[in-house]
């Protein structure tokens, strides 16, 4: 509210008495008469609340000092445009326009508010509460405000600043005494955009780590955006990123996708460096696929060389046997079954790095599970999700059927020798249990146990299937080891599926 104060201006101490005076005496009495007057437009506010639209009810600090909080007026902002709005005990400049006078015959006008006054330069908030009631202090602050105790950022002589309150500013500054050097920093807490001119960028990490690959030293026009998370997010139109020089993406992974149409990449040369770490290319071309390992050229041929050599060895050794010559060509040739070996065993052949995806059913068609094994393991899929718990059970499957296998070799070739007490005697040998796991046990005991049958009988029941359940078992369980052999390999190949 605008007021004046009266400043006694000194002098006679009864300025109407009545008495002869001199000319300066006369002076001196209307200088008291009239004395100093101080007009006072503009005021301290207390802000004691803040309302939505910016508006806030405050009291003037001296001449509303200790007026009743029902009586307090309403406050608006100054300029609404580009204002920071205050905060409740906050003090403002208040004036008051379009004074009129109001029935009660006092001065009526509209408020309105802009600046703080803060007492510290460095503190972006400043609350003072009570200024405007000393007398009858108000505690209770109807306000949601906690004050986090932020400070303003660092500024140099001819800066201009925007301050928030929470850790966020924008500083339009320059990197003088250099001349052409402007430079804009958006903060917004631990993220910020910053925009320089003829000056070095302090880089964060992970940018520091890649010095090899970009100059970390430049000092030309550019834009550094740094924060713990960047999205660009094109929501209808393009995204594009051009470059006279390097274009470089860096991370942990980097995922390139595009479910509507295709990704081109035209280059003079394309390079994939996968050396570190032990990478690998995948080709994924198939929907819920495997990646699986492609043939190593390098490999096939050493296999295929290997067993050239073998055979290039006989053949020419052999017929020089036994002179020296001879010797020496089939060492080569043993040479070259030295590589193939290696080749194979090693899985020399296939390719650990360059992976294609394929499905269950390709995998299963190019790796079998033999069929003695398929009650254990299952299919390959199965196989694949534990490869080693799968093997211990295939491992430890052939080792308890040893005996069983054994007993069934010696059921078949006492069967093969045509003599019904033969049969018999080795039959009567296996135990309970065993007997339960030979397919076709019940029905060659039977036959062996009738003393009717010659010679003849057990080489025509042969003939006519009668012991082809033993047969087949025995066909099937024989190769238990060297099926698991090859269910070792399919376990390294799928290995090679596994994905780090």
């Amino acid at each position: 509210m605008a007021y004046k104060v009266i400043k006694d201006g000194g002098g006679e101490s009864d300025k109407l008495s009545n008495k002869m005076m001199t000319t300066d005496e006369v002076k001196l009495l209307v200088n008291q008469i009239l004395g100093q007057t101080f007009q006072y437009e503009i005021e301290p506010v207390e802000v004691k609340n803040f309302n939505l639209d910016g508006s806030i009810e405050g009291r003037y600090c001296v001449s509303e000092h200790d007026k009743p909080t029902p009586e307090l007026q309403t406050f608006l902002p100054l300029n609404q445009n580009v204002i920071q709005y205050p905060i409740v005990d906050e003090i403002v400049l208040g004036l008051e326009v379009f004074v009129t006078i109001g029935p009660d015959n006092k001065p009526v006008g509209k408020r309105y508010y802009f600046s703080d006054l803060n007492p510290l330069p460095r503190r972006i908030n400043s609350q003072q509460s009570n200024l405007s009631n000393t007398s009858s202090p108000n505690n209770l602050r109807n306000s949601i405000f906690i004050d986090e105790k932020n400070e303003r950022v660092d500024v140099n002589e001819g800066d201009t600043i925007i301050q928030g309150r929470f850790n966020n500013s924008i500083k339009l500054s320059s990197n003088q005494p250099t001349l052409n050097s402007p430079k804009t920093n958006i903060q917004n807490g631990e993220g910020q955009v910053l925009m320089t001119q003829n000056q070095r960028v302090d880089y964060s990490e992970p940018t520091l780590k890649f010095s090899e690959l970009i100059n970390l030293d430049y000092n030309g026009p550019q834009i550094n955006f740094d924060s713990d998370r960047i999205i660009i997010n094109a929501k209808s139109d393009d995204i594009g990123i051009f470059a006279e020089g390097n274009v470089l993406i860096k991370g942990s992974k980097v995922d390139i996708e595009n479910t509507n149409g295709g990704v081109n990449i035209k280059a003079d040369t394309i390079t994939n460096d996968i050396s570190k770490n032990g990478g690998q290319i995948i080709n994924k071309t198939k929907e819920n696929a495997i990646p699986f390992p492609n043939l190593n050229m390098a490999g096939l041929l050493k296999q295929n060389f290997g067993v050239l050599k073998v055979f290039e060895g006989l053949t020419a050794g052999v017929p020089l046997l036994p002179s020296p010559i001879g010797i020496k060509k089939i060492v080569e040739g043993l040479k070259g079954a030295k590589d193939f070996i290696e080749a194979t065993t090693n899985l020399e052949f296939l390719e650990k790095d360059v992976l294609t995806t394929k499905t269950p059913s390709e995998i299963a068609a190019a790796l079998p599970i033999p069929g003695g094994f398929k009650n254990i393991v299952g299919d390959i899929e199965t196989f694949a999700e534990d490869i080693e718990g799968n093997m211990e059970k295939l491992e430890k499957f052939v080792e308890d059927n040893k005996q069983v296998v054994e007993n069934a070799q010696q059921i078949n070739d006492a069967i093969n020798t045509g003599d019904r007490k033969s049969l018999l005697n080795v039959l009567e040998n296996v135990s309970e249990d065993d007997r339960k796991k030979i397919p076709g046990f019940s029905n060659a005991l039977s036959i062996a146990q009738d003393k009717s049958i010659g010679g003849k009988d057990i080489e025509r029941a042969q003939e006519n299937g009668v012991f082809s359940a033993i047969e087949g078992y025995l066909a099937e369980a024989s190769t238990g080891k060297d099926d698991l052999k090859t269910m070792k390999s399919f376990g390294k190949i799928l290995k090679l599926t596994k994905q780090e």
